[in-house]
């Protein structure tokens, strides 16, 4: 009796039941860790402000009701300064509505004082509510207080657990998941259709969309079979320094162009190269390859300025906020020691977990023949050819014209059909399931800024004010590479950096160093699936399930929050870049 009591427990672990039964747990868990919503009524910003003749408290009040108020300023005149605050007398309770003030000081000629951001502080009180609220920006001399207000919060909080746990199991298909998002959202009363449904045909989306009808193209033609067999010529003879140099120049790519652009280009032609070598021969090598060409494609953009965009609003933040002017070589100092040190711990992970065979040996006469006897490139070779070509080019010179990596990828997808390379039946082919999912993951970042779960998480981090300072800086990376696994990296960095820079100066840390581990590690996300493009991408190819990447992805999570938070700021003291 025992025995079959014992089975049928370990039969309804395994069952659809218990799974189901655990996502709704997980989803109930986020419900009630959330922030609640605000209650409608009379609330307080009490400014406390340091200035030489004392300490000084100044209070404004102001109302959450149904619609947004008048502009409003509050003064409180000292013997030798005069504090203003300046907002509103009544904020919208609505959706994405955002209480804000500024803080300004003038001495008795009425000349505005910069104020340092520690020595200003600010509480906002209401029913049953108390938030220290730190400031996030400057205008001129005055310091800016913002949040948003916390609305259907704690549903958004709880679908992100629910369908994040979908995700991992995989107890439906990964788009079923996504396109839960829109049914909650909408019936919850969270939103309206359009605001949840605008993400699933998102730019990166259609980037995607673009890149796999490109690679479609090129399968059709041959020409991915060309480059593979071209690459596999002059590549070394052993797999796994072949796939050390696929990634080496993927990461490299990715400091130029959006790793989205750089891994659609590589995939394809890791894909054609695989058709040519018997996983038997080298163990796990197929998938070893494809994981580490994508995992390259999402460190590499951190190497350089315009890798990402998270780079760009770290360099922005700190120069409007803190003074601080980093050039585009700058930028190296901080981005390029991690991406060296990363890729190659990457291959050897991921040769190891894989048990790629270090023995084998390609036969490279085969290829060599094959080469030859496909002679000269067709028209269709030509014409794809070409406009490869010219996307990468256009992609690699973004910032001259302006045209966003999408619409060019689309344009280039729209002269293959038009030159009838593409037909209606490549459309069929198409993994949608990977489309979906990721317009899935970026409807729910969305969703956790503009009900203010974003701002709830940022601001927690003030009460690490008593740790030790490696200990804050670790924990930063932590959460950050956290937040950054359900949204977007640019999302990320643009919520942190702006509450990175004050934390910073109340914890006495070089704001330069918060800002960039704060931008990196939103960049270091290799666990989810929906986490980047470049590892979406690599699910897509049908290879991996979500929990075997998650498997191998969290231990390099950990790896690069540690050697960031841990090590590269060393570096960066060694060259000046940081003062610690």
């Amino acid at each position: 009796m025992a025995t079959r009591s014992r089975l049928s427990i370990t039969d309804f672990v395994h069952s659809k039941a218990f799974t189901i039964s655990l996502i709704f747990l997980l989803g109930l868990f986020g419900y009630a860790l959330a922030p609640g919503d605000l209650t409608p009524g009379d609330y307080s910003a009490i400014v406390t402000v340091n200035l030489p003749d004392g300490v000084h408290t100044i209070s404004q009040d102001f109302t959450l009701g149904s619609s947004g108020g008048q502009p409003k300023t509050t003064e409180s005149v000292a013997a030798s300064y005069t504090i203003r605050v300046s907002g509103r007398d009544q904020y919208a309770y609505k959706l994405g509505e955002r209480i804000t003030y500024q803080v300004e000081v003038t001495d008795a000629n009425g000349t505005p004082i910069t104020l340092p951001v520690e020595d200003v502080s600010s509480i906002i009180r209401g029913p049953g509510y108390e938030q220290v609220l730190p400031p996030t920006d400057r205008a001129g001399e005055a310091l800016v207080f913002t949040m948003r207000v916390p609305f259907r919060a704690r549903i958004t909080t709880g679908l992100l657990f629910a369908v994040a746990a979908i995700w991992l199991t995989e107890i439906v298909p990964l788009a079923a998941g996504a396109l839960l998002i829109p049914v909650v959202i909408v019936v919850a009363g969270v939103t309206d259709t359009t605001t949840v449904l605008q993400p699933f045909f998102h730019q990166i989306v259609v980037l995607f969309l673009a890149g796999f009808l490109m690679a479609e193209a090129m399968r059709r033609t041959g020409i991915d079979r060309l480059l593979a067999l071209s690459i596999l010529r002059r590549a070394s003879a052993k797999p796994t320094y072949l796939m050390l140099s696929m990634m080496a120049i993927t990461a490299f790519l990715s400091m130029w162009m959006s790793n989205t652009a750089a891994v659609a280009i590589i995939i394809p032609i890791a894909l054609a190269i695989l058709n040519k070598i018997p996983d038997a021969q080298t163990g796990g090598f197929h998938k070893a390859l494809i994981l580490g060409v994508a995992y390259a494609a999402a460190i590499g953009g951190i190497g350089s300025a315009i890798g990402t965009p998270a780079n760009i609003l770290a360099m922005t933040f700190l120069s409007e906020f803190v003074g601080v002017k980093l050039t585009f070589n700058d930028w190296f100092i901080y981005g390029l020691p991690l991406v060296v040190a990363m890729v190659p711990i990457i291959w050897i992970y991921l040769l190891l977990t894989f048990r790629v065979s270090a023995r084998s040996q390609l036969d490279r006469s085969v290829y060599i023949q094959e080469l030859e006897d496909l002679g000269p490139l067709n028209r269709s070779q030509k014409i794809i050819f070409a406009v490869f070509v010219v996307v990468v080019l256009l992609w690699l010179t973004e910032n001259t014209h302006n045209v966003h990596a999408s619409i060019i990828a689309l344009a280039g997808a729209l002269v293959l059909f038009f030159t009838e390379i593409l037909h209606r039946d490549d459309l069929n082919r198409i993994n949608w399931d990977a489309l979906l999912t990721f317009g899935g993951g970026l409807s729910i970042g969305n969703l956790l800024v503009i009900t203010g779960v974003s701002d709830w998480i940022a601001l927690q981090l003030i009460g690490l004010v008593n740790l030790p300072q490696i200990v804050v800086i670790f924990l930063i990376g932590v959460l950050t590479v956290t937040v950054g696994a359900f949204i977007s990296n640019t999302a990320c960095a643009a919520m942190l950096i702006p509450l990175a820079i004050p934390l910073a100066r109340i914890l006495q840390i070089d704001p330069r160093l918060l800002v960039a581990v704060v931008a990196i590690a939103s960049s270091i996300d290799f666990a989810l699936v929906v986490g980047t493009p470049p590892t979406m991408m690599a699910y897509s190819t049908g290879f991996f399930k979500t929990s075997e990447i998650f498997r191998r992805g969290i231990v390099l999570d950990l790896i690069g929050v540690a050697l960031l938070t841990l090590g590269m700021i060393w570096i960066w003291r060694l060259f000046g870049a940081v003062s610690f």
